[in-house]
């Protein structure tokens, strides 16, 4: 992929269950950016398991193992970025 130079470093992302996911997974999150019209966009830290998951959860198989997630964490990440998004 061929990234801008924030983007070598941090992924942006609008979408609420690939927040979810990765937050989910233990990656590193930087506090939600406001766009316009009271929208966020989350923004993580990139890193290679960032770079894989997100691979995976865009293009992966079902059947992928990492792309598994232990419901009550999914559904903890999920409380917490909801939290965030409406403080």
């Amino acid at each position: 992929m061929d990234y801008t130079k924030d983007e070598k470093r941090y992924l942006y992302t609008t979408s609420f269950p690939l927040a979810s996911f990765l937050y989910s997974k233990g990656e590193q999150m930087s506090p939600p950016r406001d766009l316009e019209r009271g929208k966020k966009e989350f923004v993580f830290f990139r890193n290679d398991k960032l770079n894989k998951l997100e691979e995976i959860y865009k293009f992966g198989l079902k059947k992928e193992k990492d792309l598994l997630i232990n419901v009550r964490d999914y559904e903890n990440a999920r409380k917490f970025l909801l939290e965030i998004l409406n403080n």
